[in-house]
């Protein structure tokens, strides 16, 4: 067997034992099943202060300041020397100030201040360690999950700013790296006669649309993080398989792509529309029956074995220039999920595993346009010959 082709099964068989570990479910939450949070949750969607049944000390016991805007409505206050006057969001002027600008930009309320804005896991988390370091010799208490998130430090109104932050570097980075390759591919090749708007990369719209799926799929995820919501998890998820989608397709096209050859050509256009199809048939499952986590991530790891598989097998077989570019994507590409496998607490409260994957994709993205470039130079070369 080539070398070459050694190479690309062992670089399959990594790429298929990771997709296939990151598969796994996560194990479910347990810290919004406790009773301590349970309790802490109903006393502060009740009275507005987030207070354990514990002797709790009194620096644990948080009042958040959208339930006190919520109870100041509720009693019909009016701001003084304004009486019946609102804000421009439609609250009394004096409770609308109490609560910063950041958190009414983001629509938190009270019940999701108590329990998704963690005050409830703070002091959780906060009367465990007490409870731990008070024992002497017991070792510190585990950091446990609430509603399958970890207790993150919100700031300026968001919920995960340091996946935030890696997401839209991520966008950033394939905006800066999808115009440097259009700007290449449509410069004619050297020799021959320049054709005003045409591309010398045949493949130059199709990335070009995978290009901004990404943006659009990094836009969401940007948001989801900043605030989950059900519409926010909708369009970050739905967005995501649809890149998923595109990938296959991508590689589909690719791989049967043929200038001259009609059948391979209709081939892919069938390929594409079941990719479609596919896609369509997902989306509203999720959307109208069910939002199956599980089957989300099967489907998605599904089409990511096989995209990957196409990519190397493809690559392989034609002997591609810059094949190694491209196996080193998919492998450190994927190999980065094992972050996900390694779910960590967030360190400052802010950087867990998740936001760690986040930043790693984002120093791998000018990789994967590398090899874009290498395969349009590769086909300008072939176009001069001819």
């Amino acid at each position: 067997m080539p070398r070459t082709q050694r190479r690309a099964r062992e670089a399959l068989l990594v790429v298929v034992c990771v997709l296939a570990s990151w598969a796994h479910p996560s194990r479910a939450s347990s810290g919004d099943r406790a009773w301590a949070f349970q309790s802490c949750l109903h006393t502060c969607t009740t009275d507005g202060c987030a207070r354990l049944p514990h002797d709790t000390p009194r620096q644990l016991a948080v009042c958040p300041e959208t339930c006190a805007l919520e109870d100041a409505v509720r009693r019909g206050l009016r701001g003084p020397g304004a009486a019946g006057a609102r804000g421009a969001d439609g609250t009394p002027p004096a409770a609308a100030a109490v609560v910063p600008l950041s958190l009414r930009i983001f629509r938190w309320s009270c019940s999701d201040d108590c329990r998704y804005q963690y005050h409830c896991m703070h002091a959780v988390e906060a009367w465990k360690q007490t409870q731990a370091s008070s024992a002497g010799s017991r070792p510190p208490a585990a950091v446990e999950k609430y509603y399958g998130k970890w207790p993150f430090v919100r700031l300026l109104g968001m919920q995960e700013l340091a996946s935030v932050l890696a997401s839209l570097a991520n966008l950033l980075a394939h905006a800066l790296c999808l115009r440097r390759l259009r700007a290449e591919a449509l410069c004619p090749p050297r020799g021959l006669p320049a054709r005003p708007g045409a591309p010398a990369y045949p493949f130059l719209a199709l990335w070009t649309l995978y290009g901004c799926l990404h943006m659009n799929a990094w836009l969401w995820s940007a948001v989801f993080h900043s605030r989950d919501t059900r519409p926010t998890e909708r369009l970050d998820y739905c967005s995501a398989i649809t890149l998923v989608a595109a990938g296959l397709l991508a590689v589909v096209v690719r791989v049967l792509w043929a200038p001259c050859h009609r059948g391979r050509l209709l081939l892919a256009a069938a390929a594409g529309a079941a990719v479609a199809a596919g896609l369509a048939w997902h989306l509203r499952y999720m959307l109208l029956v069910k939002f199956d986590y599980g089957w989300n991530m099967a489907v998605c790891v599904g089409a990511g074995v096989l995209t990957a598989v196409l990519w190397l097998a493809w690559s392989a077989w034609t002997q591609h220039p810059a094949r190694r570019t491209l196996w080193a994507f998919l492998l450190l590409a994927h190999g980065c999920m094992l972050l996900e496998l390694l779910d960590f607490p967030p360190l400052g409260g802010l950087l867990d595993a998740h936001a760690a994957w986040h930043v790693a994709t984002v120093l791998l993205t000018p990789l994967f346009y590398r090899w874009l470039a290498a395969d349009a130079a590769m086909l300008e070369g072939k176009s001069k010959r001819t």
